[in-house]
């Protein structure tokens, strides 16, 4: 008589199996080490953030590179506030030192900023006709309200051309 295979177990989640070989890999120290770049500007301030950065963390000392001679001065008087929140943030003693070095500082592009769309002037029929539909509407504030969404709908485009 032929065995039967042993029952198949529920399949596992993702996220679990994912733990399971970073832990096993020893990446899982790593990782923590890696937020140290995503919580920086929360940690430190945008003014800092702006004139500072992580470089490498070895062994429990980040090294941060500074971008002037008075900034370094300044933040060589916050390096243990820094490290304290820095390790209350990842809720471990990752920091152990902070070494503060002279060098570029990679600034962030701001976002194109986009420009309103221009707005094109109404044509005498369009003022005829906005004003045809909107005389229909006896409330004059809800009146207005309207000939002036019509208006906003015809300068920026949106509304076919009569």
């Amino acid at each position: 008589m032929k065995r039967k295979r042993p029952r198949m177990a529920f399949p596992r989640p993702m996220a679990d199996l994912l733990q399971e070989g970073v832990a096993i890999a020893g990446l899982a120290g790593r990782l923590r080490d890696v937020e140290i770049w995503r919580h920086w500007p929360e940690v430190v301030g945008p003014v800092v953030a702006s004139r500072s950065q992580p470089l490498r963390i070895i062994n429990g000392t980040l090294t941060v590179v500074v971008s002037s001679g008075p900034w370094m001065q300044e933040l060589s008087f916050l390096k243990g506030v820094m490290k304290e929140k820095l390790n209350e943030r990842l809720g471990a003693e990752v920091v152990r030192e902070i070494v503060l070095r002279s060098g570029k500082v990679a600034v962030a592009e701001p976002a194109p900023v986009e420009e309103p769309p221009r707005r094109k002037p109404l044509t005498p029929q369009e003022e005829e006709f906005i004003a045809k539909q909107s005389t229909a509407i006896e409330d004059p504030e809800t009146r207005e309200a309207f000939a002036a969404l019509m208006r906003a709908s015809f300068e920026s485009g949106t509304e076919k051309r009569q």
